[in-house]
């Protein structure tokens, strides 16, 4: 390889993240990384001999990489123009251990080690974050929310668009953690007070989570458990995270809608279909990944565009019926003998009100009911809501007595 005249530095570069390979073939080429402060750099492949790769890094920034990709500018510009005024080289072993980092200017930078001038973008990005890497830097699992689609661009997003994001998944996430907390504690209602209180702080802190930082490459959102507790094993958090995404993935099968409410509930399958509308209006893709490293766990799903309306379409044919009986004492002031169709308030003092249809023996004696005389009456009420839909109320008396007056 090329002598290299620069300074030599120490630079800790196991630190950034990668963030997507924009340039792949046979091995990444050109590559985006961040640090934790927001900055990008960019890794272009120069050189290689018997030990090492070398790389010349570039600390750019992100509205540079957005107009490279869109062919506006050309990476020949970016590295013989970076911020800096220099740019870095650093050997990389198979080992993934760094040698020689070297400040370089640029005009001690080796010719070769430029791309040609007309380097516009041509090819495809490997749009897709290493999370266990993350995971393992982290002794954590790692959550990835992935939002693409309309007027997203690489590495920005309109605020109306991604602002209601994260309280969407926020809200998702606060019922399915109340619900799973109370499941896990159930299976658990043999053990001590003392292990009790252990589950109960551990689920509470597996079940929520931290935000960690943004990543370009679309838009991701990468969030960590609360949970600082390092198990090898699997864990709360990691059965919380595929009950999560399970949750996604049961929109597209009305089979599997029926069993998330069963685990679940409707409150939860209402704020899912609230959040895809949302998508659905904003013509947005998400992404929503698992990986857990320690435990060796992972878990995916990818909502595209097009899915959107798929949907809300099985979501809407999906509805939950409620049913209960009220009692209650009051007067009817309207009945159809024929068709057995009523109207019902409550004597008391509740405002309450019912419309509905006497059952068939009630239906028989109507023509009985005095509209100034008050009854006891047995109200079989159900309750039909569609997801996303509105709810509908049915009403059916299966029993009326008159009542003395003492109960007026």
């Amino acid at each position: 390889m090329k002598t290299i005249n620069g300074f030599n530095i120490e630079f800790d570069f196991s630190k950034l993240i990668k963030v997507a390979d924009l340039i792949y073939y046979d091995g990444p080429l050109l590559s985006h990384y961040m640090s934790s402060k927001g900055e990008n750099y960019l890794f272009y492949w120069v050189d290689v001999d018997n030990v090492h790769n070398r790389w010349v890094v570039i600390r750019t920034d992100i509205f540079s990489i957005q107009q490279y990709l869109e062919k506006k500018i050309t990476l020949h510009s970016i590295i013989t123009q970076p911020n800096d005024g220099f740019v870095y080289t650093v050997d990389i072993d198979n080992n993934i251990d760094y040698h020689n980092t070297k400040i370089v200017p640029i005009a001690n930078l080796p010719e070769e080690y430029t791309p040609m001038e007309n380097s516009y973008y041509t090819f495809e990005i490997k749009d897709d974050l290493d999370l266990a890497a993350i995971s393992q830097k982290y002794s954590s699992g790692i959550l990835e929310i992935h939002i693409g689609g309309k007027d997203v661009k690489y590495g920005s997003i309109p605020l109306n668009k991604f602002a209601p994001i994260i309280p969407k998944i926020e809200d998702i996430r606060k019922a399915m953690s109340s619900k799973f907390i109370k499941r896990i504690k159930h299976s658990n209602a043999n053990l001590e007070r003392s292990a009790k209180q252990n589950i109960d702080r551990e689920l509470r802190l597996d079940t929520q989570y931290e935000y960690m930082y943004s990543l370009a490459g679309s838009i991701r959102i990468i969030l960590k458990p609360i949970n600082q507790q390092i198990s090898f094993g699997s864990t709360y958090s990691d059965d919380f995270a595929q009950d999560l995404i399970h949750l996604f993935k049961a929109g597209y099968d009305k089979e599997r809608i029926l069993s998330f409410s069963g685990l679940y509930d409707k409150n939860i399958l209402k704020k899912y279909n609230d959040f895809i509308a949302f998508l659905n209006n904003e013509n947005l893709a998400l992404g929503i990944k698992w990986h857990n490293a320690n435990s060796n766990t992972s878990y995916k799903q990818e909502i595209s565009t097009n899915d959107t309306k798929e949907i809300l379409a099985n979501l809407s044919d999906f509805e939950f019926d409620n049913k209960e009986e009220i009692k209650l004492y009051g007067r009817f002031y309207s009945i159809n003998i024929r068709t057995g169709s009523y109207a019902f308030e409550s004597t008391e003092g509740d405002d309450f009100k019912s419309s509905g249809f006497l059952d068939e023996a009630r239906r028989q004696m109507a023509y009985n009911i005095a509209f100034n005389k008050t009854y006891q009456v047995v109200i079989e009420r159900k309750t039909i809501e569609p997801i996303g839909g509105k709810e509908k109320i049915k009403d059916v008396i299966t029993s009326f007595i008159e009542s003395d007056s003492d109960n007026n």
